[in-house]
């Protein structure tokens, strides 16, 4: 088993360092400092349905991983259908009437016969999955559809919004762009 000591490195570090080691041995143990290097590693192993085993150690996380195939619930790491990616929580560059469109357009989506697979939110993006009020109650609608829906964490905690996250899981940049590299369409409003 090799080991990754990732301690103090950003995301996505610890999960791109980990697949390049995976490339070579058939597991790798790595240490983390923090629980959502742990929650990366972990969505990194399931999307390619290898084994994970993950603990704590003194004040420290460590995740074993092997190429193993797992049994059972298996994401498959196929290309999904479209996308759709916030980096701002409005359209355009009127914030007044980019609020208002912004709220148009995501209802506009829940009145579309065919959903997007997934909605990513990224930098000042990642506001429209932690306000309350009508955009928030239609993208849990959107969720409750199947549509996948991510924010990025650094993002989260540069704008200390991490806490009120109300719909939709935390991601990294390092799956953002693998969501993106294999989506069969972009749309960025």
């Amino acid at each position: 088993m090799k080991l990754l000591d990732a301690r103090g490195l950003e995301c996505p570090l610890p999960v791109v360092k980990t697949k390049e080691l995976l490339k070579e041995n058939q597991e790798v143990k790595v240490l983390v400092d923090n629980e959502i290097a742990i929650e990366n590693l972990t969505k990194f192993a399931r999307v390619r349905q290898y084994q994970i085993q993950t603990g704590k150690q003194e004040s420290d996380y460590f995740a074993i991983i092997s190429t193993g195939k797992i049994e059972g619930d298996i994401i498959e790491n196929k290309v999904t259908g479209n996308i759709i990616v916030f980096s701002s929580h409005v359209m355009g560059s009127n914030a007044e009437l980019g609020a208002i469109l912004m709220k148009s357009f995501i209802f506009a989506l829940t009145k579309q016969d065919q959903l997007p697979s997934e909605m990513i939110f990224y930098n000042e993006g990642v506001k429209l999955t932690t306000t309350k009020g009508d955009i928030l109650n239609d993208l849990k609608y959107l969720e409750s559809q199947g549509v996948e829906i991510v924010s990025c964490g650094t993002c989260l905690d540069f704008f200390k919004r991490k806490e009120m996250l109300a719909v939709g899981s935390v991601t990294n940049m390092y799956d953002i762009v693998e969501r993106m590299e294999k989506a069969k369409k972009i749309i960025k409003p």
